[in-house]
This record gives structure tokens, C-alpha cells and sequence, in this order.
């Protein structure tokens, strides 16, 4: 008879409003926590310990659109994965197919407010049994943090222009343009640490820099808050959201 292998992931999320916004156009998912006043600029603060049996699934959006309702689309993405992961409990590898509902609800949207774009950017991961999923699809990442080396996991979709970078992939694509982010399999263990963040962070700190600031044996909402006020420290030119996922062993 197999055993199933159980892991505690402690979680911790912070997002904040950028020192030069007005309101925070970010948005997140873990244990059916997201942010639901989109007006609020107090910080959005969760924390709380997930398993690994129940293949939970965690994500941060960054909301495109500025006065085209940004926020909104960060927040629908956001509101549909609940609703998704409450019928998908336990059922494994649904990131691409839960893309696709979420593109399509962005979209939907737009068309409903009769914008001409809408849309955020995405990154996911859903911890399995014994293996772990990302997808992504903008300038979220994600990343991993296993024997004091930091690794990217996720892959940037964004192109560079005369008014800054531009993104060639987020939910909410126009037309018939179908979906196609970055997916990604792998491995983890008991010790490893998992990073999912908007641009609000790494355009602030290098990745030595937040390995610097994550490396540590604090609580996990410890070392969230302490990358966000990193970023603001340095700027903070964007609202930032930062989800932090230690994996320790079940108890």
C-alpha cells in the first residue's frame, strides 16, 4: 500500500501600494484568501499553513490597464481561482486548463465594460503528492529558494520599447489570440522555500538581494514584509506583492 507524502507549507503574503500609485492594481490567491476592497491602500497581510495532500494552489496577478481597470482584472483572476480550486480539490495538474477559464473571465470583462484591453499578469504554482507545477505568463516570477541557492522558475514574457517594457503574455489576451504561458515540473523537499512576486519587487532588488533577504530561518511573514519594505526602500515606484511558501515536514 503506497503512503502519501505529506508536506506542511507555511505561507505568508504581503501587498502594498507603491509609493507613486494611487491604488494597488495587484492582486493574489492562497487558501482562498485575495484581496476584495480594491480601493483599500492599507497593506494586505495573510498568513497561515497549507498541505501538500490537498495539492493547494497559490498565485500573485499584476493588473494591467492603469485607468482600464487594472485592479479588476487582477481581481476577477483572483476570485475565479477560488471558485476553481473549490471544485478541484485534490485534483491534480489543472494550472494550464485553470489558465485558460482565467484568460477567458478577463476577457469577458473587458468586453462587459467595453474596454478595448484588460488584463494581469499571472504566477501560479500548485504543490503536489511528490512533484511541484508553475505557470506564468507576464513579468510575475516565481522562484525557488533550495540550499541557500535562489533559482527563477518562471519565465518573463516581455518586450522592450520606446515607453518601457511591454508584455507579450498575460491573462486577458484580445481576440481569438490563445494563451500559451510558461509550464514547468519539478521537484521539492522539506527545506525549500517558494517565491511568487509582481514586478513591484524585482524591478527594486536583484535577485542576490533577495536571496539575501529570504535566506533565513525567521517566520515567513518576517521575511514577506521584510522584502516589500526592501522594495519600497528603493523606490518603490509599483504597488508589490510578495507570496513566500516554506516547505517543512508534516507534522
Amino acid at each position: 500500500m503506497s503512503v502519501i507524502r505529506k508536506f506542511d507549507i507555511e505561507y505568508a503574503c504581503v501587498s502594498t501600494v507603491g509609493r507613486l500609485r494611487k491604488n494597488n492594481e495587484d492582486n493574489f490567491y492562497v487558501d482562498a484568501h485575495y484581496r476584495t476592497d480594491l480601493f483599500a491602500l492599507d497593506d494586505d497581510r495573510v498568513s497561515g499553513t497549507l498541505c501538500s495532500a490537498d495539492n493547494p494552489m497559490v498565485a500573485v496577478f499584476d493588473g494591467m490597464g492603469g485607468e482600464a481597470c487594472g485592479e479588476v482584472a487582477a481581481f476577477v483572476a483572483a476570485e475565479s481561482c477560488e471558485k476553481f480550486s473549490h471544485e478541484r480539490n485534490g485534483y491534480e495538474e489543472y494550472l494550464y486548463e485553470l489558465s485558460e477559464l482565467l484568460n477567458e473571465r478577463v476577457r469577458e470583462e473587458c468586453e462587459r465594460r467595453s474596454l478595448v484591453l484588460m488584463g494581469t499578469t499571472c504566477a501560479m504554482v500548485q504543490f503536489g503528492t511528490t512533484d511541484i507545477y508553475v505557470l506564468n505568463a507576464g513579468d510575475s516570477r516565481i522562484y525557488k529558494l533550495a540550499s541557500h541557492e535562489l533559482r527563477r522558475v518562471s519565465e518573463d514574457h516581455c518586450a522592450g520599447g520606446y515607453h518601457g517594457k511591454a508584455l507579450t503574455k498575460f491573462l486577458g489576451l484580445p481576440g481569438d489570440e490563445k494563451l500559451r504561458p510558461y509550464i514547468a515540473m519539478g521537484g521539492y523537499k522539506a527545506g525549500d522555500m517558494f517565491l511568487l512576486c509582481t514586478d513591484g519587487v524585482t524591478d527594486m532588488l536583484s535577485d542576490d538581494e533577495i536571496r539575501a533577504c529570504i535566506d533565513h530561518r525567521l517566520p515567513v511573514d518576517t521575511l514577506a514584509r521584510e522584502l516589500i519594505d526592501q522594495a519600497l526602500e528603493r523606490g518603490g515606484y509599483d504597488n508589490a506583492t510578495a507570496l513566500l511558501c516554506r516547505i517543512k515536514r508534516h507534522r
